[in-house]
């Protein structure tokens, strides 16, 4: 602990020390511009070293600015009085602003953020400058070193020569401790090197150039803006304060010197009006930086969250896309399952169909046969019962064609033959005998037969259409067509009847509406009910053919 003590006390010894010989360098470059009591000078970089101190080191090095303060004061022939009140004024002005800035304002010395711009400005550039100028001057005024009547100029003077220094000095400084290099690239190297010869050119010419630039003639000076500008939207902190510095050095050699827009009659009034015109340059070229930065940074949180929204926008599209391709293959096992229930459900129908014909249609048939016999046999002995005998015989003929017509129309065998299209046929022809309604069936060349389960969803379909128009139409002829018009072929059922609307099939609930609508959703088509020009009702159920579906196959 005791070594440990023993470093910490050392190291704010070796750093206070550092603190106290750079104020007192800066101090010293000053005083050679002194113009009031030789202790006021519009040239006083030691107050931007000051603040960077304090903000770079901690507060605990405030004592190097009042002994360097003291030192360089003493030295240029201040009593020690008053060398010591403006020490002791100094660092108070400096420790208001490091104190102000970093727990007031969160001040960071970057100086990216307008924020911390303003906040630069005003209190360390405005408000500590002032603090240090009041107990500067009044110290000199103390020590009778300035009069009573030029108390407010000497102010004046003091607090813009400290203010040039905040405002030139420490923007640099900063810059250094928060080195980010702003060139990335031999052509930017080129440009900062084309910018630094163009900036110290332009600013010879305006302040050393005595044939160029004559006296008071200030429009001179604003030729140094642009290359400023270009420093901040270019090259960052370090550009702007390089170039700020470049020109400050020229325009102090300048002005001294009696040249430039500044010059006057009075050093002392050309130093004023030169200091004037470098806080402006400095604070304008702050500003700009802070808003270039500023922007650059809104700038790139909107590519971030412009990204981050692609992100975000591939990944909703990705889970859709997963949950449309799990929908298909849901829609998919599902249309599966019911092709399956389809031909479960039809050879069911089929079973039961050939069951009737080969079970109770030969059982018919047998007793058909008997009793034609029993009737030939009473007919013979002239029995009493002989016509009761042939009542009979009709009744179970009649039974026999039901039963062999209901076996028909669930065992449609010629399907298993000539397809859908004999089926039809067969429907057509069944539906004339037994009914003895005309029944037509036409078939277009250009149509497609479709798979096995398919056909049988068109059979049935037609089939209860038929058998909708044979109960509820009261027709006299039904055409059945079978069509094709581009990618859709469509299966319609027409009667010449009483016809039906579509308000009328969806109230009656045994014409089997759903049972088509459901057939037709299997196709992937759609059904409709219209009324025809005849004035009866077509049925006409829309399906789209399958890709790769051929031209039209041969209807036997």
């Amino acid at each position: 602990m005791g070594t440990i003590r023993g470093n910490s006390r050392f190291g704010l010894f070796l750093h206070t020390g550092i603190v106290a010989l750079a104020y007192y360098t800066g101090a010293k470059i000053g005083l050679a511009y002194a113009v009031v009591g030789g202790a006021i000078s519009l040239v006083w970089p030691s107050s931007g070293i000051a603040l960077v101190a304090l903000l770079a080191l901690g507060f605990r090095v405030a004592p190097g600015i009042a002994i360097g303060s003291f030192l360089a004061n003493v030295s240029g022939g201040v009593p020690v009085a008053v060398a010591a009140a403006i020490g002791t004024g100094s660092m108070v002005g400096a420790l208001t602003a490091a104190i102000v800035l970093s727990r007031a304002t969160r001040f960071q010395i970057t100086l990216d953020r307008i924020n911390d711009v303003l906040a630069f400005i005003g209190v360390a550039a405005v408000m500590s400058t002032a603090v240090s100028a009041l107990v500067g001057t009044t110290a000199l005024l103390g020590g009778g070193l300035v009069p009573v009547t030029q108390y407010v100029a000497a102010f004046v003077k003091w607090w813009l020569g400290d203010m040039m220094g905040v405002l030139v000095v420490a923007p640099p400084l900063f810059s250094f401790l928060t080195y980010s290099n702003p060139v990335r690239s031999a052509e930017q190297a080129i440009e900062a090197c084309g910018l630094i010869i163009a900036t110290f050119w332009v600013s010879y010419l305006v302040f050393g150039a005595p044939q160029l630039a004559g006296h008071g003639y200030y429009p001179a000076a604003l030729a140094i803006f642009p290359f400023i500008i270009w420093a901040a939207l270019r090259f960052q902190h370090l550009g702007t304060s390089i170039a700020t510095l470049i020109v400050s050095i020229v325009a102090i050699w300048g002005t001294t010197h009696g040249t430039g827009p500044f010059a006057a009659e009075s050093p002392v009034d050309s130093l004023v009006r030169w200091c004037t015109f470098a806080n402006v340059v400095a604070v304008t070229g702050l500003l700009l930086v802070a808003a270039r930065a500023q922007e650059q940074r809104v700038y790139r949180l909107l590519q971030t969250a412009h990204i981050e929204l692609e992100r975000r926008v591939q990944e909703r599209t990705e889970d859709l896309e997963k949950a449309n391709n799990e929908l298909k293959e849901e829609m998919a096992r599902r249309r599966l399952l019911e092709g399956e229930l389809i031909q479960i459900g039809d050879q069911q129908q089929r079973l039961i169909g050939r069951e009737l014909h080969d079970g109770l249609g030969q059982q018919l048939t047998s007793l058909g046969l008997y009793c034609t016999a029993l009737n030939q046999k009473l007919q013979t002995q002239d029995h009493p019962a002989a016509a009761d005998a042939a009542t009979v015989v009709g009744l179970v003929k009649q039974a026999s064609l039901t039963t062999r017509r209901i076996a028909h129309g669930l065992d449609p065998v010629a399907m298993e033959y000539g397809g859908l299209a004999a089926a039809l046929h067969g429907l057509a022809d069944t539906t004339h005998t037994l009914n003895g309604v005309d029944c037509t069936l036409r078939i277009a060349p250009d149509v497609d037969l479709l798979d096995p389960l398919m056909q049988i969803n068109l059979y049935r379909a037609a089939q209860e259409a038929v058998n909708n128009a044979l109960k509820y139409c009261h027709g006299h002829r039904i055409w059945i067509d079978l069509e094709r018009a581009g990618g859709l072929q469509t299966l319609s059922i027409s009667d010449d009847g009483v016809g039906i609307g579509q308000e009328e099939m969806e109230r009656a609930s045994g014409l089997g509406l759903h049972n088509l609508r459901h057939r037709a959703s299997l196709l992937g088509g759609s059904c409709t009910v219209t009324r025809n020009d005849l004035g009866g009702t077509t049925v006409a159920i829309s399906y789209p053919l399958p890709e790769g579906a051929g031209h039209a196959r041969e209807i036997r």
